[in-house]
């Protein structure tokens, strides 16, 4: 009977977690880009560990480089299930990227990850 009621234990315990497809890009698209926004996010939240010229990466997997647009475009389902919106895995804290900022990186995920501003 234990082991039933352990992965239910398991699932309240569990915070509500975001899927990319619960996200709607805005009608009008975004105003975020990668130059505009997101670079400044990843250079203030990220870098610190997932930059390929730091040199304690505090355990940060090699394969984890946001450096420049692509490793971001590359990642980005990956970087949204752990940073953006309600979830919150990364960075491990104690100082974290406030919500408004997880929610704009949601956004700038859910929109496709603009690199610069549609002209």
């Amino acid at each position: 009977m234990k082991w039933r009621v352990l992965p239910l234990l398991v699932l309240l315990a569990c915070g509500h977690w975001t899927e990319l497809d619960e996200v709607e890009c805005p009608p009008q698209g975004t105003a975020l880009t990668y130059d505009n926004w997101a670079s400044g996010f990843f250079g203030t939240w990220c870098n610190s560990c997932h930059s390929v010229n730091v040199e304690d990466r505090n355990g940060a997997p090699r394969a984890y480089v946001f450096d420049n647009y692509d490793q971001v475009f590359a990642l980005r389902d990956r970087i949204f299930l752990r940073s953006a919106a309600a979830n919150d895995t990364m960075p491990p804290g104690p100082d974290d990227p406030p919500e408004e900022e997880r929610d704009r990186l949601a956004e700038w995920i859910a929109c496709g990850a603009p690199l610069t501003q549609a002209e």
